[in-house]
C-alpha cells in the first residue's frame, strides 16, 4: 500500500472512530480545540405536535425549526413523567422518577444525586442555569453542580398565588442568560435555559398580546418562538452559535382537551408525554442524520451530551447515549421507554399510572389496562388490550422488570417519613403515622373513572384564582361530599375560606383533612396561617413546625414560624429561625426584613441597614422595607437618606400612614414646618385614628401660635 493510500485510510478510520465516540470534529482528539459550549433549553409544557418542524399546520415556529435545519430531529421522545420538577430531575440526572425519588412537584432531590451539571463542572465547564418557574427553584435541589443558578423568586410578593403559578417572562430569563454569557462565554460553559410561558396561567403582557394573537397556548408558543429567535441572534452575534451544541426539548406536553384532560399530570397519554428533541451540532462536527425515529426517553439526553464531548458518564445514570442512533435510517432498536404519573394518586385518590413503550406499541398499567399501536393509532383512541392481551402482558412483564432493575436499591430520595421525622411529628401531637399517607400507588379507582370530578376540581381552582369564590365553593362542597377522603379538596376549600376571612371554618376544614392524612404538608401550613389570623400563636407555631418536620426546605413554613415567634416576643428563637432560613434561601425577603428589624431593636444599626438593603434587593417594590430602612436612617440622624426612603415608600403605597408620619417627622427635624404639617394631615387622611399624627399636628399648630 502506498504512503498516500495509507494516509487516506488512516484519515478515514480517524473520522469513523470520531463518529463512534460522538466527537467527529475536523481534527478528532486534537487537544488544541477547546471543548464546545453546551446550551440545553427546556421549553416547559411544549407538545411536539405543535411545532411546524414536527408537521404542525398551524402558526409556524420558524425559530425553533431552525435547530432542525442542519441538525437532528428526534421524532419519538417521551417524558418519563408529565410534571415539571420530576421530569427535569430525570432530564438532568438521567434517572427514573421512582429511582431518584422526586415523583411530584414540591419534593426535594436527595444530596447523593449525580447531575449533568456536576459532571461537566468536574471536567472544567462553567455551569449556569436560568429558570422561569418557582417549581425549579434552587431549594428543590436541582441546582447541584451549577456555579450560578438564577431562580430569583420572592414568594413574599406572590402570597396569594399557588407557587406552581409563579413564573417570569421568557424574555426576562433569556436576558439574564445573555448577561451571564457576555461575561463567561470565553470559557467552556454549560448553560441551562428554562422557559415556562407555555404553562398556565397564560399571562402575556398586554403589549405582547397585541403581537401574538390566538388562543392562550398558541399565543404563548408564538411568544416563546420569538424569544428564542432573539436568543439565536445573540448567540450568532457573540460568535457562540457555530461552535456550540444547542439542544432544545421539553419536560412534558399539555392535554389541551385530548382524552378529556385540560392540563397535564393526570394521564400518561402521548398528548402529555410526547416532547420535541432537537440538536444543533457545532459547525466543525461531521454531519449526523437529520431525523431519528426510534422511541427514546429524556433520560437519554444527558448521556448523549457527555458521549459527544468524550466525557465519562456518572455511574448512577440510567439512560443511554443516542449517538448510535444517528443514522439516516431507523435502527429498529427495541429499547424500553418508561413513563409514570403518581399525580392523580397523590392528589385525587386514584391509582397511579405507569406506561412502557417498545417500538410501535405502548402499554399503560391501570386498573383497566390499555394497549395501543402508536403507528396506526397515534392519538390512542383504540384500546387493543383485550385483542392483543398476550402481547400486552409481555409489555407488563418488561415494565415490572425495568422497575425492579432500576428501583428501590438505587433510590436517592423519597417521600417516606423517616423515624426521626415521625418522632418529631409525634412530639407535636401527630402520632397516627404508621400508615402511608396516600396508600400504595396502585390503590384507588382507575383515573379514567374519576376524570369528570378531577376536571371539576381544576375548574374550582381556576374560579378561586379569579376571585369567584362562591362558584368555586359550590363545586368543592359537592366534590367533598362525594369524596370526603380527598384532602386536596378540603385545602382549596379552606383557602377560599381564608380569602373570605372565615378563619375558624378554615381551621375546622383543615383539621378534618389532617384526620385523613396527618402527613399533608399543605394542610399543616394552611392551618398555621389560619391560626395566625385567629391570634392562636402557639397553635400556629406547632403547625408550622409540623410542616417543617415533613419538608425542612419549605421556606414558607419557616417564614411563618419566625414571624410567629416575633409576635410572641421570642426574639432569640425568631432570630435563629430567620438565620437558618437564609442558609436555605440566601435572598429570602422575610428573613432579611425581620433580621433587620431585630437588629434595629438592639441598636445594631449597621447590621440592620445591611439586612434591609438585602431585603430591598430582593423586593425593591416593598413599601414596608423602604419605610423601615428610612426609620433606621432617622435613628442614625441621616435625615436626607431617611427622607428619600419615606418618599419611596409613599410612592409605592400612597396611603401608607406610617410613611407619611415618618416623613413628617423628618421635615419637622429639618425645620420645614409647613411640609411636616402636610404629611401629618396625609397620615390622618389615611387613618383618622392615628393619634401620633394628630398629636404631632397639634404640637406644630401650638408652636405656631
Amino acid at each position: 500500500m502506498s504512503r498516500r493510500s495509507l494516509s487516506l485510510l488512516l484519515a478515514f478510520l480517524a473520522v469513523m472512530v470520531g463518529k463512534l465516540q460522538g466527537r467527529s470534529l475536523t481534527v478528532p482528539g486534537d487537544a488544541s480545540l477547546p471543548p464546545p459550549p453546551v446550551i440545553l433549553i427546556s421549553v416547559d409544557t411544549l407538545r411536539a405536535d405543535h411545532l411546524s418542524c414536527y408537521g404542525y399546520r398551524g402558526r409556524p415556529t420558524s425559530n425553533i425549526d431552525a435547530l432542525a435545519e442542519g441538525g437532528t430531529l428526534f421524532s419519538g421522545v417521551s417524558s418519563p413523567v408529565p410534571l415539571t420538577l420530576p421530569s427535569h430531575v430525570s432530564l438532568l440526572t438521567s434517572t427514573y422518577p421512582f429511582s431518584h425519588g422526586v415523583e411530584d412537584n414540591g419534593q426535594q432531590l436527595g444530596p447523593q444525586a449525580e447531575t449533568l451539571a456536576a459532571a461537566l463542572s468536574a471536567h472544567g465547564y462553567h455551569t449556569a442555569a436560568f429558570v422561569g418557574s418557582f417549581i425549579l427553584d434552587r431549594r428543590f435541589g436541582l441546582n447541584k453542580g451549577f456555579d450560578f443558578y438564577d431562580s430569583p423568586f420572592d414568594l413574599h410578593q406572590h402570597e396569594a398565588m399557588d407557587p406552581s403559578d409563579i413564573k417570569r417572562l421568557g424574555e426576562e430569563v433569556e436576558h439574564a442568560a445573555e448577561q451571564w454569557l457576555e461575561k463567561n462565554s470565553r470559557k467552556p460553559f454549560f448553560l441551562f435555559l428554562h422557559l415556562y410561558d407555555l404553562h398556565t396561567p397564560y399571562n402575556l403582557p398586554a403589549a405582547a398580546q397585541t403581537r401574538f394573537k390566538g388562543s392562550g397556548y398558541q399565543a404563548e408558543l408564538a411568544y416563546v418562538d420569538d424569544v428564542l429567535g432573539r436568543f439565536w441572534a445573540f448567540l450568532r452575534q457573540q460568535g457562540i452559535w457555530d461552535k456550540s451544541l444547542v439542544i432544545l426539548t421539553s419536560d412534558h406536553g399539555e392535554g389541551l382537551g385530548d382524552h378529556g384532560e385540560s392540563n397535564h399530570g393526570y394521564f400518561v397519554y402521548q398528548s402529555t408525554l410526547w416532547v420535541p428533541l432537537l440538536m444543533h451540532w457545532p459547525a466543525m462536527t461531521t454531519p449526523f442524520g437529520r431525523c431519528v425515529e426510534d422511541p427514546v426517553s429524556l433520560l437519554d439526553v444527558a448521556p448523549t451530551i457527555l458521549q459527544f464531548l468524550g466525557e465519562p458518564r456518572p455511574s448512577r445514570f440510567q439512560g443511554r447515549s443516542l449517538l448510535s442512533l444517528l443514522k439516516s435510517k431507523p435502527s429498529g432498536a427495541t429499547e424500553d421507554v418508561y413513563s409514570e404519573s403518581l399525580y392523580g394518586h397523590n392528589h385525587f385518590g386514584v391509582s397511579a399510572l405507569r406506561s412502557l413503550r417498545v417500538g410501535r406499541y405502548k402499554y399503560i398499567e391501570a386498573p383497566n389496562p390499555e394497549f395501543y399501536d402508536l403507528i396506526q393509532d397515534p392519538a390512542e383512541m383504540h384500546n387493543l388490550f383485550s385483542h392483543q392481551k398476550s402481547l400486552a402482558l409481555t409489555y407488563r412483564e418488561r415494565l415490572h422488570a425495568l422497575r425492579s432493575r432500576f428501583g428501590e436499591a438505587q433510590r436517592q430520595g423519597g417521600t417516606a417519613v423517616s423515624p426521626e421525622v415521625a418522632a418529631r411529628l409525634a412530639s407535636l401531637g401527630y402520632a397516627a403515622l404508621s400508615r402511608p399517607h396516600t396508600g400504595q400507588p396502585e390503590e384507588g379507582p382507575d383515573p379514567k373513572d374519576r376524570l369528570a370530578d378531577f376536571e371539576r376540581y381544576n375548574r374550582a381552582i381556576a374560579l378561586s384564582a379569579s376571585g369567584q369564590l362562591l362558584e368555586s365553593n359550590q363545586i368543592l362542597r359537592q366534590l367533598v361530599s362525594n369524596n370526603p377522603e380527598l384532602v386536596d379538596l378540603r385545602i382549596i376549600l379552606a383557602l377560599n375560606m381564608q380569602k373570605e376571612g372565615r378563619y375558624a371554618e378554615a381551621v375546622d376544614e383543615l383539621k378534618e383533612g389532617l384526620k385523613q392524612d396527618p402527613q399533608c404538608l399543605l394542610a399543616h401550613f394552611d392551618l398555621a396561617v389560619s391560626y395566625v389570623s385567629l391570634q392562636r400563636l402557639d397553635d400556629a407555631a406547632k403547625e408550622a413546625q409540623a410542616a417543617l418536620a415533613l419538608a425542612p426546605f419549605y421556606t414558607r413554613a419557616e417564614e411563618l414560624l419566625g414571624t410567629v415567634r416575633v409576635q410572641q416576643k421570642d426574639y432569640g428563637r425568631a432570630r435563629s429561625t430567620f438565620q437558618h432560613l437564609l442558609t436555605i434561601d440566601p435572598a429570602n425577603y422575610v428573613a432579611h426584613y425581620n433580621l433587620g428589624v431585630l437588629a434595629a431593636m438592639d441598636g445594631k444599626w449597621q447590621e440592620a441597614e445591611r439586612h434591609l438593603g438585602s431585603a430591598l434587593a430582593t423586593a425593591p417594590q416593598s413599601a414596608e422595607a423602604h419605610n423601615t430602612l428610612g426609620s433606621i436612617y432617622f435613628q442614625r440622624a441621616d435625615l436626607d437618606r431617611a427622607g428619600k426612603e419615606f418618599v419611596g415608600a409613599i410612592h409605592l403605597q400612597p396611603q401608607f400612614t406610617w410613611a407619611h408620619y415618618n416623613l413628617g417627622t423628618v421635615f419637622r427635624q429639618e425645620g420645614k414646618t409647613k411640609a411636616a404639617a402636610q404629611e401629618f394631615r396625609q397620615a390622618l387622611a389615611s387613618d383618622p385614628s392615628f393619634h401620633l399624627a394628630s398629636d404631632a399636628l397639634n404640637d406644630l399648630e401650638h408652636r405656631q401660635r
